[in-house]
């Protein structure tokens, strides 16, 4: 058995070739230009390429973009009236009795109290109903401090709702209700299955 050695390597087979540039010694010169071009091409492919410089950045920049960004726990209720109020003309705290989502727990519907949590950045809304001739003020508190309010006097025969928006920061511990104003009530707040009137709320941040 043989054993076939390996070929000489191409270096070794290249033979080199001398001429007349070489022999009045501007042979040096002529490999010096060749290296210059070369690196001139090597520079600018690596660095003046479009598509090179977008690859770099995209492999320097995908680590960090790809990381998992941390969020807080998420708070959220939702809950309506169930039935008319009857006779509202004072101050008067509403319970919105209807929980339809109550994430956190901070929504107590005995109560209608919202208890935040957490501190944080919330927003807070809420709809009034009301009909024939019935209007209220109401106010959205939070503990002692009025952050919003909205009126709604309906004519003879109608019937309409108006909606509060509040974002404000509150504190953990703190307590989110709506209460009707001292004054500006009279009639009922209606509630039935053709409209409802409602608060709800959601921690942004």
């Amino acid at each position: 058995m043989q054993i076939k050695k390996p070929g000489p390597a191409i270096g070794d087979l290249l033979v080199h070739t001398e001429d007349e540039n070489d022999k009045d010694g501007s042979n040096e010169s002529n490999h010096q230009n060749r290296l210059g071009i070369t690196q001139r091409i090597r520079t600018s492919s690596s660095s003046s390429d479009p598509r090179a410089i977008v690859t770099n950045r995209k492999r320097l920049l995908l680590p960090s973009t790809m990381q998992p960004v941390a969020t807080s726990s998420t708070i959220a209720f939702y809950a309506y009236i169930g039935a008319y109020v009857q006779y509202v003309q004072i101050q008067h705290s509403l319970v919105f009795d209807v929980v339809k989502t109550n994430v956190g727990n901070g929504y107590h519907s005995p109560t209608g109290v919202f208890i935040a949590p957490e501190t944080g950045i919330y927003v807070f809304t809420w709809t009034i109903r009301e009909n024939v001739k019935c209007r209220h003020s109401t106010q959205l508190m939070v503990n002692t401090s009025e952050i919003g309010i909205i009126h709604v006097h309906v004519g003879s025969g109608g019937d309409l709702a108006g909606t509060g928006i509040v974002v404000t920061h509150v504190n953990a511990g703190d307590d989110v209700y709506v209460r009707t104003l001292a004054s500006w009530n009279d009639c009922y707040i209606a509630n039935s299955l053709s409209g409802r009137s409602s608060f709800a709320a959601w921690k942004l941040s």
